[in-house]
Formats: structure tokens, sequence, C-alpha cells
């Protein structure tokens, strides 16, 4: 039956990722879906304007590619008073004519380094008065390219950069913080290596890998190129981080898997760095460029994803790391390969020009199922420190109670019996199974402050003098003094200190009254009481059950708390406290006469 629950609560955590990926795929689809709108009524959008030389359409989403083209638009009827025209370029060179005459040309050189692409950028350009004909000519920078125009209208140019920056702003929030949070977990990984051997991750190469995609995120914003006013160097940085991308990405799953010695480890360097040195070294002679071999770089992730999938395949079936954790890495694996795949397609078919939106999402995504894992990992690890300090407790309290039982010969056993009768009157009285535990424990150290005192008086066996008495009682101020700075669990002084406290004020060491003394100390006290009486002792036999029973009865209110001492009635009335081998015997004395029947016969002896 448990078996079976714990199938149902795995299917149902898959099922729930599941819909997480679902979830968020169709929100940011949604988000694509919406568009761009203009903040400003009287902004006129002209993507629909523009003719060939004979007066026909022209569709600027369905361009040749590789073919220069020549746009006209018929603006007599616009209102172009502080208006400007306004235009997103991407990897396209062109000019503009107004009624024949060029008034802008943008056709930016890059050095070698760079490559020719430039990337993205955005331009606001002042039109002549009483223009009534526009003329634009375009080309591609590269022949497998369209040229590639965006959000064309004539509006205010202040408009329109604060629409590009409210448009592009969340986008760019969530490239930066997927950067911040990779330098965090770089910054975590680099100084604090135990942790991520202590979680089965590698926060350096997943930090690595956050910090990587986020930058290259950040291209697709155009609010990097605006700012930095270098386009062409901000895209192939881009180029570059997907160039490296692949490496990190793998490496945190093979320590996530258990297979930091893997060859595929190796191989995926070596062609992360052969792919870097190539796109390099070609772009710089001129032979090919950055945008062609990002072709490569895509295979190489490819490539990236079936490794990483042979490597939980191959952790699952070897049973090498924890089931939550395999979960979390396939989800994860799942989410990024969903949205890597749909960036490279969209890069490839030209749907649009923010190629990597969706692996930023499911980076994010991924971010979330790692994050639940550390989660639960630290969830556990605290449980498991918890009860490891449990267990210490446990063990030290109860080696501590057999010395004291063994320095004292007189009561052998008596703080094991106590600290058991304290927890069956703490659940009596309705306290939850961690707060009998506790109280256990703390009866076991009730009597530790008696390793203080000395043998000849703890263990004379006749009538003690007052001094000695004074010598006696003072083992529970030294219990407290012992056991008060014990951090781990600071109220194992409190039973130590308390348990000689009494309702009327009469008791020792500080003569606490009614609900001044701790609740802990008011059961023990019982219980103490209950022992010091039932049990066996060299000079004396126990006393007889109902006896004692009737004692405490009759010291409810004064010696001992009355609602501990009903507790205690009533588990007696359940046949609780009275020992196995009790048929009915016992002294019916009382514990004074037995201490001077035994002064009298030690004298006469």
């Amino acid at each position: 039956m448990r078996k079976i629950i714990l199938n149902k609560k795995i299917n149902l955590r898959k099922i729930f990722y599941l819909l997480m990926i679902i979830l968020f795929f169709i929100i940011i689809i949604l988000m694509y879906k919406s568009g761009r709108k203009s903040t400003d009524t009287t902004a006129f959008t002209m993507e629909q304007c523009w003719t060939d030389e004979d007066g026909n359409k022209i569709n600027l989403n369905i361009l040749p590619e590789g073919e220069k083209v020549s746009l006209f638009a018929d603006v007599s009827n616009m209102e172009l008073d502080d208006k400007r025209f306004c235009l997103k370029s991407i990897d396209t060179v062109f000019e503009i004519y107004a009624d024949g005459e060029l008034i802008y040309s943008y056709r930016p050189v890059n050095s070698k380094l760079l490559g020719s692409s430039y990337g993205m950028y955005v331009h606001t350009i002042r039109l002549p008065e009483n223009t009534s004909k526009l003329n634009l000519q375009a080309e591609p920078i590269f022949y497998t390219a369209s040229v590639t125009l965006k959000d064309i209208v004539t509006e205010d140019s202040g408009t329109y950069m604060a629409d590009l920056y409210k448009e592009n702003l969340p986008a760019f929030v969530r490239s930066t913080m997927t950067m911040l949070i990779g330098i965090l977990f770089l910054v975590i990984g680099i100084s604090n290596g135990v942790l991520s051997q202590s979680v089965g991750l590698d926060f350096t190469s997943f930090g690595m890998m956050c910090t990587l995609l986020g930058f290259s995120g950040l291209n697709d914003t155009y609010l990097l190129q605006v700012m930095t006013q270098q386009p062409a160097l901000i895209r192939v940085i881009t180029y570059l981080c997907l160039i490296f991308l692949p490496y990190p990405a793998l490496l945190f799953f093979a320590s996530a898997t258990q297979n930091r010695n893997s060859r595929l480890l190796t191989v995926m360097k070596i062609l992360c760095l052969t792919n870097f040195v190539a796109t390099v070294l070609l772009t710089f002679l001129g032979i090919t460029d950055y945008f062609y071999m990002i072709n490569i770089s895509h295979f190489i992730i490819v490539l990236d994803f079936f490794s990483a999938i042979f490597l939980v395949i191959r952790s699952a079936m070897q049973h090498k790391i924890q089931t939550h954790l395999l979960q979390c890495l396939t989800f994860g694996l799942a989410a990024c390969i969903l949205g890597t795949g749909a960036d490279v397609l969209r890069y490839h078919l030209s749907w649009d020009n923010g190629y990597s939106s969706y692996s930023r999402i499911s980076i994010l995504l991924f971010m979330i199922f790692i994050g639940i894992y550390l989660l639960q990992e630290q969830i556990r690890a605290l449980k498991q420190k918890e009860q490891e300090n449990k267990t210490f407790i446990t063990e030290i309290t109860e080696a501590f109670a057999k010395v004291i039982d063994m320095k004292d010969k007189y009561t052998n056993g008596h703080s094991t019996r106590v600290a058991k009768y304290t927890a069956m009157l703490a659940e009596e009285l309705g306290y939850d199974e961690e707060t009998v535990e506790k109280y256990y424990r703390i009866a076991l150290l009730h009597d530790i402050g008696k390793i203080g005192i000395p043998m000849e008086v703890l263990n004379k066996p006749g009538k003690l003098t007052d001094e000695e008495f004074e010598i006696i009682k003072a083992h529970a101020q030294k219990g407290y003094d012992v056991l008060k700075n014990i951090s781990i669990m600071p109220e194992l002084a409190i039973g130590a200190g308390a348990h000689h406290e009494r309702p009327d004020g009469k008791g020792y060491p500080n003569g606490l009254k009614g609900n001044e003394i701790p609740r802990v100390a008011q059961i023990i006290a019982v219980a103490d009481t209950f022992d010091a009486m039932y049990s066996n002792r060299p000079y004396r036999k126990r006393m007889n059950f109902e006896k004692a029973v009737s004692i405490i009865k009759e010291v409810s209110g004064t010696q001992l708390t009355s609602d501990v001492v009903d507790a205690f009635l009533r588990l007696v009335e359940r046949g609780k406290f009275r020992a196995k081998d009790d048929n009915g015997g016992g002294t019916t004395e009382n514990i004074d006469n037995i201490h001077q029947k035994f002064e009298q016969q030690n004298s006469s002896s």
C-alpha cells in the first residue's frame, strides 16, 4: 500500500512538471502574438504602405533572399510635422530618398574581427518638410537572408524609443535576471565547493551556462545595442556565447549524473574550442562569417542535447543519482530541448527575430526545477541534521544517565525509570510526540548534579546531617550549571535545576511556586517521587504500590502539581506504573521510618 501511494505521488509530480512546461510555452506564445502597440495615437504604421515601381503592393515579411529591393511609399497625406521615420533593421543596409533626394544611408563597415553582421539597430530619421514620396533601397548583408525591416512608422522619436524600451523591458529583465542568477551560481560554485558536493550539482558549470544564455538573450531586445551603440560587437559576443554554451551545459549534466569522467566531455570541449578558432579565424580572413558559422554552433548544441540525454538515461539505468534529482534533470532537459529547438527553428525559418526567447524561458523553467530540488535537498539535510542531533542527544543523555546511576549505588536505574515515567505522564497530559521525546531526554539528566556530590555523602546509608542534606540539595543547582550552556538543547538544564521545586514554594533551589515551576520539572517531580518510593534499594524493599500512590495523592497541590498527579492517577487506574513482578508486597511504612530503622540496625551491629 505504501509503495502504491509513493508511486501515485511520483506520477502526480511528473504531471505537475509537464503542465508547468506546457503552461510556460503557452504564455510566451500568447505574449508574442500580442505584438507591438504604439502609445502614440497619431503615429502612422507604414509596413503595409510599400509598393514597387509599378505600384504593386509589397509585403515586407515576404521578400526574396539575397536580393536588393526598391520600395516606394506615398506620404503626401501624412502629417509629418514633429514626426520621424522610425524603423528597426537586422543585417540590412539601406538608403532612403525623399522625393528623389538621398536623406539617409546606413552602410556600417566593421573590422575584420567583427565580420559583416551588425546585428540589429534602431533608426529614427528626420524627413524634410512637404515630403510626398519616399524611396527605400535596401539589400541584405548575407545572400541567404532577405531584407529585414521591422516596425516602420512615422512617429515622434521619443515616443518610438519609449515604446521600444517598454516593449523590450520584460525580455531585457528576464535575460538580465538569468545572467545575474548565473553569476550568483558561479560565485557559489567557486567559493563553496563543499555545498556543490553535498547536493550533487556543479554550480560553477550551471552558473556559466545561465550567464552565457542570459547574455545572448540580451541581443534579442535591441536595448543593449541602443545603449552601447555597438550592435556589431553585441552580435559577435552573442555568437561566442552560443559557441561556448554546450560545454558547461554538458558538464553540469555530467556532474549531476555522476559522469564527470565521461569522454563526451572531452569531445564536447574539443568541438567548442575548434568551432571558436575556426569561426574567428575564417571570419577574420573573410572566407565566411559568424552569421553562417552559427549553423555549426546549432549542430553542436543538438549533439550536446543528445549527449545529455544519453548521460541521464545511463545514470537512471545504473541508479547513480537520487530519483528526485533524476526527475528534475529529465524535465529540465525536456524544457531546454523544446525551448532551444523552437528557437533554432525560428532562426532558420525566420518566423521572428527573437532567436533565444524560448531558450531563456526554458532555462528559467530549468532553474525552477533545480530550485525545487535544492529546496527539498535543504529540507532533507535539515531533517537529517535534526535527526542526527536527536540521536546524539539521546545517546549522550543515556550515557550520562548510566554514569549518574553508577555513582549512586543506591539508585541504580533510577534516571532511566524516571525518564520513562515522565514520558508516560507527558503523553497522558496531551503533549505531542516530539515534546514527549524531549521531556524524556530532559528527565534522563535530572540528577546529573549528583556527579558533583562527594561519594561519602551521596552513598551514606543512614540519616543525613543538616550539612550533608544541604550538600545533597546542591545537586539541583549543580545540574543546572552543568547543562545550561548546551546550546543544542538548552531545555536540558530545566529538569535538572527545578525538579525539586514545589507548588507550595518550599522546594529548592529557588523556592518557586505554582506555575513558576517549568512544566517539564512539574512532571519530572511526580515521576521522581514515585520512583524514590517504588524502587528497591540495598537497605530496603520498595514501598507497597498502593501506599506509594496514596502518598502522591496526599501531597497533590503542595509538594506535587495537581493536574500532573491527576494524570498519574488516571494511568494507575489503567494498570500503568505497577511493576510486572509486583504481587502486592512491599513495605507500607513511610520512607522516613525505613531510614530510621536502617540506621538503628547499623548502630546495633
